[in-house]
């Protein structure tokens, strides 16, 4: 398993969306050590709703930005978030019925590379378009 390690690529150049994306890879990091050292379910599910309530409010935020830009591809972008939400309340369920370390190791990998992919591929499309407009 892997922690988000900052690096510069990561920043979209929003200083708002940067702030908050720093704090939600923090909050992977902390997920991601207090769930494999803490077997209580209750603690564990509530962390991961702690993510889940952080998520919810970064993308509320996040898509107003694209609102005021008149961002095009904004329905698309609202579509991933809308995933990720969806994903991790599967994951909070499976993880619920069955909190083994797989499931736990699972929703860290899965929240890792998640949060890469989007921040490095999709937020830069916004990105540059807020850098061509």
């Amino acid at each position: 398993m892997t922690s988000i390690i900052w690096k510069k690529e990561y920043d979209v150049g929003v200083r708002e969306i940067d702030l908050q994306h720093r704090y939600f890879a923090n909050l992977i990091n902390r997920l991601e050590e207090e769930l494999t050292e803490n077997i209580d379910t209750e603690y564990q599910n509530s962390l991961i709703d702690e993510l889940n309530a952080y998520a919810r409010f970064h993308f509320i935020s996040e898509e107003n930005l694209m609102r005021k830009a008149n961002y095009p591809d904004l329905e698309l972008h609202r579509k991933h978030h809308q995933q990720l939400i969806s994903n991790l309340a599967n994951m909070e369920l499976e993880l619920d019925m069955n909190a083994s370390s797989d499931n736990i190791l699972g929703i860290i990998d899965f929240l890792v590379k998640w949060f890469l992919n989007h921040t490095t591929i999709e937020d830069q499309h916004f990105a540059d378009y807020l850098d061509n407009n």
